[in-house]
């Protein structure tokens, strides 16, 4: 270690501390710098969110019974076509 500066000879000894502590550096810079995480609605918004939600359950299940009832019609009518069409056929 002659004429050689202890920082410098550590430096050169330890690359991967270097690239450790450059790391640890670049890590605490883009923790400090980011901006903080935010769920990105005004406070008091919860309940107008908790409405609509209430309000779009009931939609839905309105939407639902109306599709088993459109369901049951649909089925109603396939079963008159197929008698229909047995009794035409029986005709002839």
């Amino acid at each position: 270690m002659s004429g050689t500066v202890p920082a410098l000879s550590f430096a050169m000894n330890k690359p991967k501390s270097i690239l450790l502590c450059g790391a640890a550096a670049a890590a605490i810079v883009g923790a400090l710098c980011s901006p903080s995480p935010s769920s990105g609605q005004a406070p008091g918004d919860d309940r107008a969110i908790a409405a609509l939600v209430t309000e779009i359950a009931g939609q839905h299940d309105k939407m639902a019974a109306n599709q088993q009832a459109l369901e049951i019609k649909i089925a109603s009518i396939e079963e008159n076509l197929r008698l229909a069409r047995i009794f035409t056929s029986r005709r002839k």
